[in-house]
């Protein structure tokens, strides 16, 4: 029964751990992983932008809009910002073009 009960409560944490990523905690903040971004749906920060940051141990990624605004292009590391001051209310998609399924959105107030 404890080791029940530990199980338990080691489930609980990863789960808090892991938690909702459909919307951000720092907004205007996405982390480029290996085949994710996190969160995946993001909104601009106070200034309008938003920054993607990449932490994929030098594997190439890229931001790419579905609006085709200009992208990332292939980054292994560093950062893309993109402002977003004026866009019109809605969501924009972007994607990864290098990894199928990588695909997140920028919704706009």
């Amino acid at each position: 029964m404890r080791r029940f009960h530990a199980f338990l409560a080691v489930a609980a944490l990863v789960a808090a751990a892991c938690g909702s990523d459909s919307t951000s905690s720092s907004p205007g903040q996405v982390t480029v992983g290996n085949n994710f971004f996190s969160p995946t749906s993001v909104s601009p920060d106070a200034s309008g932008v938003v920054t993607w940051t990449w932490n994929s141990g030098g594997t190439q990624h890229n931001v790419t809009f579905d609006d085709l605004a200009p992208g990332s292009g292939n980054l292994g590391s560093g950062d893309f910002t993109r402002d977003f001051t004026g866009a019109a209310a809605g969501t924009i998609e972007y994607h990864c073009t290098i990894h199928p399924g990588m695909q997140g959105e920028v919704v706009i107030p």
